[in-house]
């Protein structure tokens, strides 16, 4: 694995999707790989949320040191999630806030706009989960709180909200069933991917009495929008997985492999049903890479950094993390005793609530606290300690990334 220096200079670079839908593209793609030209310092974007979850925010960080900080902008609700294409920044509000504004980079308090995420013939929240892009003027909003995702265009300007939904995905088929027989109001669904001209929506399915169903992944060609048979199930179009409560998806071109995170039920306490899963993009094919044990804790945030270097956070309970590193190719752990993994940088039985890679392959790992939160940066060549904490106001809740130009 190679560090690339901090640029100064514009440079193609080319980058998987995961990252490089958080840089500022030239051009939009919905290919797992693209190109991009990028020719100013990278930045941290991230969502902060407090510790009593009374009111939330987003924050910019440079990713070089001193690690200048912009913190509490926008501040309101508690329940928000962001992500970034291009030069912009779309906040998502969520559960029973039904909203996603946008951002400019150089205005990062100040919305372009902010549209809602109900249909007019919706009777609860949506909890929009996610914005996935295939393209600048292309994404698909995930709505958590409903069997269909949009499919958007986050390029339109203010007063353009009749022209930002373009079109729908119907995920009702994944509704699952509850006990007295009848169907679900909601599949879940919770995380998405683009990769070679698909994308890949995951869903965790919970019933109506939050009872826990075998989770799956749907599959749509970029190019019509349909749902593809992918020959996995002998009822369902998509594909099923052999972990629940999937939380993430991560993508590795080198092995050409998409990686599946999942919790398993967690409450009251951890049932042990999750673990990483793996999909072959070209088959649809999944296996288990690893599974969660009562040695292992239950799984929470995933980043695949290279082909033979991921993270993971894992669970003891309620903000007791521990930060470990797994071999992406056959799910071993580094630094293990006896099957236990061992912790990264000394990120043991401590509240961590986030992971994200920059462009130099830096990871950078939430610390929740109620008195001192913020980010430590850790080198991924050696697991040493880049900077030990980066002070923000709010827990981080979630980090992406942004290029100036």
């Amino acid at each position: 694995m190679t560090r690339q220096a901090p640029l100064t200079t514009p440079r193609l670079l080319r980058l998987s999707l995961p990252l490089a839908a958080g840089l500022l593209a030239a051009c939009g793609s919905s290919d797992s790989d693209i190109d991009l030209i990028v020719d100013g310092p990278q930045l941290a974007v991230v969502t902060t949320t407090a510790s009593d979850f009374t009111s939330g925010a987003h924050a910019l960080v440079e990713i070089e040191a001193p690690y200048q900080t912009t913190d509490d902008l926008d501040a309101a609700e508690s329940d928000i999630s962001v992500t970034t294409y291009g030069e912009h920044i779309f906040k998502l509000r969520r559960f029973n806030l039904d909203t996603v504004t946008k951002y400019r980079l150089d205005a990062p308090a100040t919305p372009v706009w902010q549209y809602s995420t109900l249909d007019a013939d919706d009777s609860s929240s949506a909890n929009p989960y996610d914005l996935v892009f295939a393209a600048t003027d292309k994404a698909f909003l995930l709505r958590y709180g409903s069997d269909t995702a949009w499919i958007t265009d986050p390029s339109v300007g203010a007063n353009q909200e009749a022209d930002f939904k373009t079109g729908e995905l119907d995920l009702s088929a994944y509704n699952p069933q509850n006990e007295d027989g009848s169907t679900a109001s909601n599949p879940n669904m919770a995380a998405g991917l683009v990769v070679n001209g698909q994308l890949y929506v995951a869903m965790q399915r919970f019933d109506d009495n939050f009872n826990l169903h075998d989770a799956y992944v749907a599959v749509f060609d970029l190019g019509t929008d349909t749902e593809i048979q992918t020959g996995q199930d002998p009822v369902l179009p998509g594909i099923p997985l052999p972990v629940r409560n999937p939380m993430a998806l991560d993508y590795d071109p080198t092995l050409d492999r998409i990686f599946v995170v999942g919790a398993g039920s967690t409450f009251p306490s951890s049932d042990y049903s999750g673990g990483i899963a793996v999909i072959d993009p070209s088959s649809f094919e999944t296996e288990l890479l690893i599974d969660d044990t009562a040695s292992t804790g239950s799984f929470g945030a995933m980043e695949v950094v290279s082909q033979d270097r991921g993270y993971l956070i894992t669970s003891a309970g309620f903000a007791n993390n521990t930060l470990v590193a797994f071999d992406p190719r056959d799910g071993s752990f580094y630094n293990s005793t006896a099957g236990q993994p061992g912790a990264v940088a000394g990120l043991s039985q401590t509240n961590l609530t986030a992971l994200a890679a920059d462009i130099g392959d830096r990871l950078w790992v939430g610390r929740g606290s109620d008195s001192n939160p913020g980010l430590t940066v850790i080198d991924t060549l050696d697991d040493s300690v880049v900077q030990s904490l980066i002070p923000l106001s709010r827990n981080p809740a979630r980090v992406v990334f942004i290029r100036a130009r």
